[in-house]
C-alpha cells in the first residue's frame, strides 16, 4: 500500500526538481589552461565560456549578482530558442555582456531559421566569428581567436581559418559542436570550447548520458579533455534547455577559464 503512496511522490518530487529546481541552480567551473607558445603577455588571460542559452535570459541575472569578470566573453552558439522569448528581448540581453577585450559569439544549430542564420537581430555586429579569425593584441604579442559556423546547419571553412593563423602561433577555437575536436586541423588549435551537448541534460549521476548530441563519444558530453590530435577541448553544459524545459543530472554551467604557458 505505501508503494501506491510513495511512487506519486517521488515522480511528482523528480518532476518538480528537473523542472523548476536543475534548470536554475547554475555551477561555475573553472580551468586552468596551459596554452602551447602562449606569449608571456597573455599569461593570466581570462576567458568567460557561455554556451547554449536556448533563450533564457535569467541566467544574465546570474552574472550581475556574481560579478564575474574575465578578458573576453566567448558564446558557443545556440542563443536562440524559436519558440519562446522574442529574439529582440535575448539579443538586448546578450548586448549587455561586457568584456574588456571583447565578446564573441559562434553560431548553433538552433540559431538557424528555414535553413539560413539570420544574424539581424543578435546585434552582435562584428563579433560573430562564423568562419573568421581576429587577433587580440597585448603590446607585440597576439593570440589568434577564431570561430567556425555550426558543423551541421551552418557551412564550416576549415581552409581558411586555418590560412589564416601563422605558423607555431598560440590559438584557440569557438566551435558549438564539440566534433571539431575530431576534424584534421583540430591539431592548430591548443584549446578548443564547445557547447551542444547541454551535458547530456538528463543523465543518472551525470555519468549515465542517454542522449549526447555527439560523435566523439560520451566522454566529451562536457569537462575538459584532450583530443585525439592533442588539443584541449572544453566542453560546457549550457544555460538553457532544448525540447523539453527540464535538467537532471546536468546542471547548467558558466565556464572560466586562465590560460597558462607551457
Amino acid at each position: 500500500m505505501m508503494v501506491f503512496v510513495i511512487t506519486p511522490l517521488l515522480v511528482a518530487g523528480l518532476i518538480f526538481y528537473s523542472a523548476l529546481i536543475e534548470p536554475r541552480w547554475i555551477q561555475f567551473t573553472r580551468y586552468d589552461i596551459a596554452i602551447p607558445n602562449l606569449p608571456k603577455s597573455f599569461d593570466g588571460f581570462s576567458i568567460l565560456h557561455l554556451s547554449d542559452f536556448h533563450g533564457r535570459v535569467g541566467a544574465f541575472s546570474f552574472l550581475k549578482k556574481m560579478k564575474i569578470t574575465a578578458d573576453i566573453v566567448a558564446v558557443t552558439g545556440d542563443l536562440f530558442a524559436w519558440k519562446t522569448l522574442p529574439r529582440s528581448r535575448i539579443a538586448h540581453a546578450l548586448d549587455q555582456l561586457r568584456a574588456p577585450e571583447g565578446v564573441y559569439f559562434v553560431s548553433g544549430n538552433h540559431d538557424y531559421r528555414n535553413g539560413r542564420l539570420d544574424v539581424t537581430p543578435w546585434n552582435v555586429g562584428e563579433r560573430l566569428l562564423d568562419n573568421r579569425v581576429i587577433p587580440l593584441r597585448r603590446g607585440e604579442d597576439t593570440l589568434w581567436l577564431a570561430g567556425i559556423p555550426d558543423l551541421v546547419k551552418g557551412q564550416p571553412d576549415w581552409e581558411k581559418i586555418n590560412a589564416e593563423i601563422p605558423q607555431e602561433a598560440a590559438a584557440i577555437l569557438l566551435s558549438h559542436r564539440p566534433d571539431a575536436v575530431l576534424t584534421p586541423y583540430a591539431s592548430r588549435f591548443g584549446l578548443i570550447l564547445s557547447g551542444h551537448t547541454h551535458g547530456g541534460q538528463v543523465t543518472v549521476c551525470g555519468r549515465f548520458i542517454p542522449v549526447r548530441h555527439t560523435h566523439v563519444g560520451k566522454g566529451y558530453a562536457w569537462g575538459k579533455w584532450i583530443g585525439p590530435r592533442g588539443t584541449v577541448l572544453i566542453t560546457s553544459r549550457g544555460l538553457g534547455s532544448s525540447e523539453l524545459p527540464i535538467r537532471f543530472g546536468a546542471r547548467p554551467q558558466i565556464v572560466y577559464i586562465r590560460l597558462s604557458r607551457e
